[in-house]
């Protein structure tokens, strides 16, 4: 259980330099991967609701650390589809790659629409179709192009950390 949290903890900020640092550089259409996102829900269908929303808490406290001006929104985006992707637990299998991918198109697409509720809607910015086509839809997906390898890593972690939970 230590040895999990620990190596969530670390793996979950390593994640978060990639993605503000190296991929920021690669970012394509003007948009780069969420690699948080990848996480909190590979972490949600390996662990279950609990573990992703603890996943999706840490996360977005990252984000909102260095992005946010109220604190607090971003924690509650991950925390949403990481409580949703939690769900789909119960069919987990360590040989299925499809459900992760799909899961995380679907955990992407209802982040940027509470995204676009809150920063744009909120203020009055009401061209849902500029944000559809210019951010959302290209966002979503070259974060499940990414997903196709980091889930892999992700999962080869989860199956090697099994070994160190005494409930398995």
């Amino acid at each position: 259980m230590i040895i999990r949290t620990i190596v969530l903890i670390l793996g979950s900020f390593i994640l978060y330099v990639l993605q503000t640092g190296l991929f920021s550089s690669f970012s394509l259409a003007g948009v780069v991967p969420d690699l948080l996102m990848i996480l909190v829900v590979s972490v949600g269908f390996m662990r279950g609701r609990t573990k992703a929303i603890l996943t999706g808490l840490l996360c977005g406290f990252y984000i909102d650390c260095c992005y946010s001006t109220v604190m607090g929104v971003f924690p509650l985006f991950y925390v949403i589809v990481g409580n949703l992707a939690g769900f789909s637990n119960k069919i987990y299998d360590e040989e299925d790659h499809m459900t992760p991918l799909l899961l995380t198109a679907v955990g992407e697409f209802l982040y940027n629409i509470m995204y676009f509720v809150v920063f744009y809607l909120l203020q009055g910015k009401i061209n849902l179709s500029f944000y559809l086509y210019r951010i959302m839809i290209p966002r979503v997906v070259y974060t499940v192009l990414v997903s196709i390898i980091l889930y892999r890593i992700i999962n080869f972690g989860n199956l090697f950390l099994v070994r160190f939970d005494k409930d398995a």
